[in-house]
C-alpha cells in the first residue's frame, strides 16, 4: 500500500512518578490512584507470590470523590510498569505498563523509532491525567519530529465549563498547536460527579470546541456514577444535538464484548446504532489492549466483531489504533497492527487506507497540523 499509516492511539510521557505538567506530584498521584481503582483489564497481585488480589483497597467505592481516596496505602508510581501500594500489611501492584518500562516513562523518541520500525507514519498522541498535563510535551514533540505526531488538548474535566479551564484549552490549541480534545468521563472524580458533560453548564464548554473546529475523543467507563454504557452514549447524543459540528470518537472503540451472544453475534443498544450511523461520531478499532488479557494473538474472536461493525455502519466510520506502549503488555506493536491489518477476509484496499490513515486525518481540520505528504521522515507501508 502506498499510503501512510495512521496510529489513532499513542502515548509519550516523562517518568511518571513526577508532576509531568501538574502543579505538583500529589495531583499527579491523585489521578493515578484513582485511574488505578477503576482499571479493570490487569489484576491486581501480591507482591510477595504474584497471587490475585480480589480486593479494591485504592478508593471507598461509596465514594467516587478525592475524599474517598485511601490515604494510607502508600500508593505510588513503582518500576518497570507497575503501580504499587500496600494494604492488609502486604505489598500489592498492579502491572499497567509493560515490565521493561523501568521508570515508567516513554519517551517521544523511543514511539518514533518503534513507528519507523512497524511502519507507521503518524501517530495521535492522547492525553490521559495518568501520564500528566502533557501538551507542552506534545508541542516540542511534534517540532522534533514533523509530520510524526498529532497532539491532543487536556482538561481538568470536573471544571472544563469554568473560565480558566476554556481559556486553557485554547492555549494549548492555539500557542501549543494540539489538534483535538481529549475528554475522559473518570476526570468527572474530581468534584464527585457533580455534573454530568452534557448538562448545560458545560455548554461554553462546547461552544469553544466548535470554533477552534475540535474532534473530542471520549473516554467512557461503562460502570460509574454516570450510570451505564448506554447512560454515557446518551449523554454524548444530547451534546451532539445541542453542537452538532464537533466531531466524537469513542476511544477504545465500542464495547462490543457488552453485547455479544455466545456465537459472537452483536446486539447493539439503539442509542449505539444511532451514533454510529446518524451523528458525526466514529471509533477506534483497539482490541489488543481490552482483550489482550483474556485471549491470545491474533484474537479470531475479535475479527468476528469488527466485521459485524464495519457491516453495520461502514468503514468510514472506524479508525485503527494502538494504545502504544500499553499494550505490548499483551503483544508487540507490529501484532497489534498485524492482526488487523493482514486480515483479507472482509477488507479491501479503500477500507484499508479509510481505517489505517483517512478516516483519522480528517478529523483534524486544524490543516497546519496533518502530516505534510513531503515529510521525508515517514514511514511508509
Amino acid at each position: 500500500m502506498d499510503f501512510g499509516i495512521v496510529d489513532a492511539h499513542a502515548h509519550i510521557f516523562p517518568p511518571l512518578a513526577g508532576a509531568c505538567g501538574f502543579a505538583d506530584v500529589a495531583t499527579h498521584l491523585l489521578h493515578q490512584q484513582r485511574a488505578m481503582h477503576v482499571h479493570g483489564n490487569q489484576p491486581y497481585r501480591r507482591a510477595s507470590d504474584h497471587a490475585l488480589v480480589s480486593e479494591r483497597p485504592l478508593w471507598n467505592a461509596d465514594d467516587p470523590s478525592p475524599a474517598g481516596r485511601s490515604l494510607d496505602v502508600a500508593f505510588r508510581a513503582g518500576e518497570c510498569g507497575r503501580f504499587e501500594w500496600r494494604a492488609e500489611g502486604e505489598a500489592q501492584y498492579v502491572q499497567f505498563l509493560p515490565p521493561y518500562m523501568t521508570d515508567l516513562s516513554m519517551p517521544a523518541q523511543v514511539l518514533i523509532r518503534q513507528m519507523d520500525y512497524v511502519g507507521v507514519e503518524t501517530c495521535v498522541l492522547q492525553n490521559d491525567h495518568i501520564y500528566g498535563n502533557l501538551a507542552e510535551d506534545f508541542a516540542g514533540a511534534a517540532r522534533d519530529h514533523p509530520g510524526r505526531l498529532i497532539g491532543l488538548a487536556q482538561v481538568e474535566e470536573a471544571f472544563a465549563y469554568r473560565d480558566e479551564e476554556i481559556a486553557r484549552l485554547s492555549d494549548e490549541v492555539e500557542r501549543l498547536g494540539m489538534a483535538g480534545l481529549y475528554f475522559t468521563t473518570t476526570g468527572l472524580f474530581r468534584d464527585g460527579y457533580r455534573h454530568a458533560p452534557s448538562d448545560r453548564v458545560y455548554d461554553p464548554l462546547w461552544r469553544e470546541v466548535t470554533r477552534l473546529r475540535l474532534p473530542v475523543f471520549w473516554v467512557h467507563s461503562a460502570k460509574s456514577p454516570l450510570g451505564t454504557y448506554e447512560d454515557e452514549m446518551r449523554h454524548l447524543a444530547r451534546i451532539v444535538e445541542r453542537h452538532p459540528q464537533i466531531r466524537h470518537v469513542l476511544v477504545h472503540g465500542v464495547p462490543t464484548a457488552l453485547y455479544a451472544d455466545e456465537q459472537d453475534r452483536l446486539q447493539l443498544p439503539p442509542i449505539l446504532r444511532h451514533l454510529l450511523s446518524q451523528a458525526p461520531v466514529s471509533a477506534e478499532i483497539l482490541y489488543p489492549i481490552a482483550w489482550g488479557g483474556r485471549m491470545e494473538y491474533p484474537y479470531a474472536r475479535a475479527l468476528t466483531h469488527i466485521r459485524a461493525l464495519i457491516d453495520a455502519f461502514g468503514p468510514e466510520r472506524f479508525l485503527w489504533g494502538s494504545d502504544m506502549p500499553n499494550v505490548e503488555r499483551y503483544c508487540t506493536y507490529r501484532q497489534s497492527l498485524s492482526y488487523l491489518w493482514n486480515e483479507d477476509g472482509f477488507l479491501n484496499d479503500q477500507d484499508r487506507r479509510r481505517i489505517f490513515r483517512d478516516n483519522a486525518l480528517v478529523l483534524f481540520s486544524r490543516s497546519s497540523l496533518l502530516p505534510p505528504e513531503e515529510a521525508g521522515e515517514g514511514a511508509r507501508t
